[in-house]
C-alpha cells in the first residue's frame, strides 16, 4: 500500500491570517482624535499579539460621519482587500463602519464573495458565519435608524434656537470668530471682505478676485485655495451686514446628508442687528445690483450635463460609469472600465432606457436633467435589468427593463451617424 508522508508543519511555517482593522471618528476634535490614537494602538496590540495573525494596518477616517460613502480610509481598506491583502477586518461596531445599511450591505457582501469576513466586535458578528449577515441586517438597521434619530434630535434643537432669535452653525463664517456662541468680528478676514467687495465693484470677476486671494497666500475659513464659486458665496451672504437669515438650507436625509435650498419648504428667520456687521447694507446691495447685471440671462438653473454621473450605485458596490461609442451611450460598473479592482457580472444599460424609466417614474413625459436631480436620490442597480430608484421624498420604486434586439436599438439618429461615416469611408477610398 502507497502511503504518502506528510511532513509536519513546524511554528515558523504556519502561514499567518493577514488581518487588518478600520476605525472612525466623526470629528476632529481633541477628544476624538485621542479617541482614534486609541484605536489604532488598540487593533496594532490584538493583532500583533496573535501567532497566526499578520498585522496589515489599520484604516481610518478622521472627522467623516458614518453615513458617508466616500471615506478615503474605508475606500482604502477596500483597495486592499479586492487585491487579496487582507483576509480578515476587525472593526469596533456597525455604526462605526456605516450607518447606511444599504451600503453597509453591499460591502459586506462584495467581501464574502472575496472570502473576507469583517468581525464587529461590540455585537460580536463574524459576516461569514450563517446568522451574521442575518443579524448584520437587522442591527445595521437599527443604527441606520439610531442616526436618524439623533439628526432629528439635532435640528429640533437647532430649530428652537433659531426660533428664539439665536445664531447656530457659523462656525466657519468667514470674516468673524465664535467666541462663546457669540459672533467676533475678525479684522484681518473684515479687511480681506471689503478688498472682494472693492474689487468686484472696480470691475474685476470673481475668478480673478480668487486667483488674487491664492496669491496672496490668503487661506479659506475651511483652509484651502478660493474658487469662484467662494467669492459669490461671500457676497450673497447677508451676514456681512448685521443681520441673518436663519434656515437657508436643510437636510433632506440624515442618511444622505442631501441638502436643500429652502424655498418655503420649512420657516425661516429673519434676525436684524443680530451681531457687528463688515460691511454696510448700501455696498452690500450695490454687489448684488452688480450681479444681477453681469448675468441677466442666468436666472434658469444651468442643466446637467451627465445628470447620471455619481447617481448610479451597482450591488457590487461600485458606481456606474458613462461609456460612449460612436453611435450609443452606455452606463456600466466601474469594475468592468477600470476604475475599481475586479470584474462585475451586472449588466449595462443603454442611457435612453434610462432617460425612459425615470420619465416613467417621475411622471414627465420627457427627460429634463434638472428635474431628475432635483427629485431623485440615487439609483440602485439591483439586478440584470432592475433598478431602484431612491426619492428624495422617501419613496422607493422598482423597475425593470426588457433588452431589445439590435433591430430595434438603432435609433434613426444611430443610422444616420452610421451612414455619414460610410458616406465618409467611401469619399477617401477607404
Amino acid at each position: 500500500m502507497d502511503v504518502t508522508k506528510i511532513p509536519a508543519k513546524l511554528p515558523g511555517n504556519i502561514e499567518k491570517e493577514k488581518v487588518a482593522a478600520y476605525a472612525r471618528v466623526s470629528t476632529k476634535s481633541d477628544a476624538q482624535i485621542h479617541s482614534l490614537d486609541a484605536q489604532i494602538d488598540y487593533y496594532r496590540k490584538r493583532i500583533n499579539a496573535r501567532a497566526d495573525w499578520s498585522f496589515v494596518g489599520v484604516f481610518v477616517d478622521d472627522g467623516l460621519t458614518g453615513t458617508r460613502s466616500d471615506r478615503p480610509g474605508l475606500e482604502d481598506l477596500l483597495d486592499h482587500c479586492r487585491r487579496k491583502k487582507i483576509d480578515f477586518v476587525l472593526t469596533k461596531s456597525i455604526s462605526r463602519f456605516a450607518r447606511n445599511t444599504v451600503d453597509l450591505l453591499a460591502i459586506i457582501r462584495e467581501l464574502k464573495e472575496l472570502g473576507i469576513a469583517v468581525f464587529f466586535e461590540r455585537e460580536k458578528i463574524n459576516t461569514l458565519t450563517a446568522d451574521g449577515e442575518l443579524m448584520l441586517t437587522l442591527l445595521a438597521s437599527f443604527a441606520q435608524e439610531e442616526s436618524r434619530s439623533m439628526s432629528l434630535n439635532k435640528r429640533w434643537s437647532i430649530h428652537r434656537q433659531f426660533s428664539e432669535g439665536e445664531l447656530a452653525g457659523m462656525a466657519h463664517l468667514y470674516g468673524y470668530d465664535v467666541v462663546d456662541g457669540e459672533l467676533i468680528v475678525n479684522e484681518h478676514e473684515a479687511e480681506i471682505v471689503h478688498m472682494m467687495y472693492e474689487d468686484y465693484l472696480s470691475g474685476m470677476q470673481s475668478s480673478e478676485i480668487a486667483e488674487k486671494l491664492n496669491r496672496m497666500g490668503e487661506p479659506r475659513k475651511r483652509g484651502g485655495k478660493w474658487k469662484p464659486r467662494d467669492i459669490t458665496n461671500v457676497f450673497r451672504n447677508e451676514k456681512h451686514t448685521g443681520n441673518a437669515l436663519l434656515n437657508k438650507r436643510y437636510v433632506l436625509d440624515p442618511i444622505t446628508k442631501q441638502t436643500k435650498y429652502n424655498h418655503g419648504e420649512q420657516p425661516q428667520y429673519y434676525i436684524e442687528n443680530s451681531h457687528e456687521g463688515i460691511v454696510s447694507q448700501e455696498l452690500f446691495d450695490a454687489v448684488q445690483e452688480e450681479m444681477k447685471r453681469r448675468s441677466p440671462n442666468k436666472e434658469a438653473p444651468k442643466p446637467h450635463n451627465k445628470p447620471f454621473t455619481g447617481m448610479i450605485y451597482c450591488a457590487c458596490g461600485a458606481k456606474f460609469q458613462r461609456k460612449k461609442s460612436p453611435v450609443r451611450v452606455f452606463w456600466r460598473c466601474g469594475r468592468n472600465l477600470g476604475s475599481y479592482g475586479g470584474h462585475c457580472s451586472m449588466k449595462g444599460i443603454p442611457e435612453e432606457t434610462l432617460e425612459s424609466l425615470c420619465c416613467d417614474v417621475l411622471g414627465i413625459s420627457e427627460f429634463d436633467a434638472n428635474t431628475f436631480r432635483e427629485c431623485v436620490e440615487r439609483i440602485n442597480i439591483t439586478g440584470d435589468n432592475e433598478l431602484t430608484f431612491l426619492l428624495k421624498d422617501g419613496r422607493e420604486i422598482q423597475k425593470t427593463w426588457k433588452d431589445r434586439s439590435r433591430s430595434e436599438s438603432w435609433t434613426p439618429k444611430m443610422r444616420a451617424e452610421v451612414s455619414r461615416k460610410n458616406r465618409e469611408r467611401a469619399k477617401h477610398g477607404k
